[in-house]
């Protein structure tokens, strides 16, 4: 086994023994959707309709990879080819006829009260229902990039995180912090975190405030937030 394969194995391995949705549970699966999205011949395209296809399979793969059994030795070409199944299914739609698109909601439409739109012609539920469906759909991407963020905040891969610290305080640093905080649930108050740490409340609130959060903040927006959004 290769250390693709070996690292694959055991992430799947990881997730099918943690509680669903836990923290480890999350860690694991996004460290899995991470490799996914990197695996060889995985089915791809440039319409612009991709990344909602792509993430809408990905959330597909994270509710049944119980359900995965490999085909072969290679544990990454016959993932590859069971997250292929799913998403080639969705790309269809991308390239559907236009006999077979869906008609447009400002499509006239002719009424006993002259010519009007589809939309007017609709239940007055639809717009609500749409809305639903707008904020269902943009409910899935902020989780998704909180995945991402807690991913990040475990790693800190450019030690951001853990490199800012309070005066001499190196434990009193931005990565422990953003575990206590962000991480844990419930979060750690500041002042419990200030008695552990033996340092002043002010010291620890302080720095929290004006150089983790702002860390974050960026860390967030790089992943994907949009800047009106708030961690």
């Amino acid at each position: 086994m290769d250390d693709l394969d070996q690292r694959l194995n055991t992430l799947i391995t990881e997730v099918r023994q943690q509680p669903s949705n836990s923290i480890k549970w999350r860690f694991a699966m996004n460290r899995l959707l991470l490799e996914i999205q990197q695996l060889p011949g995985l089915a791809k395209s440039s319409h612009q309709n991709y990344p909602e296809i792509l993430n809408r399979t990905l959330e597909k793969v994270s509710n049944n990879i119980s359900e995965f059994q490999p085909y072969s030795n290679s544990v990454a070409k016959s993932l590859v080819k069971w997250v292929n199944a799913y998403l080639r299914l969705r790309m269809k739609d991308l390239y559907c006829p236009d006999k077979n698109a869906p008609l447009s909601l400002d499509a006239p439409i002719a009424s006993d009260f002259g010519e009007i739109t589809l939309l007017d012609n609709l239940p007055n539920f639809t717009l609500s229902g749409l809305d639903s469906l707008i904020e269902n759909s943009q409910r899935k991407t902020t989780q998704r990039i909180g995945l991402n963020l807690e991913l990040y905040i475990e790693q800190d891969p450019e030690g951001k995180l853990k490199n800012s610290y309070s005066g001499s305080s190196v434990g009193c640093n931005c990565q422990f912090l953003s575990q206590r905080r962000v991480l844990k649930e419930p979060p750690d108050k500041v002042a419990d975190i200030a008695r552990e740490l033996s340092i002043p409340y002010t010291t620890v609130n302080s720095h929290w405030k004006r150089k983790c959060e702002p860390i974050l903040q960026k860390i967030a927006e790089d992943l994907g937030y949009k800047q009106e959004q708030s961690l």
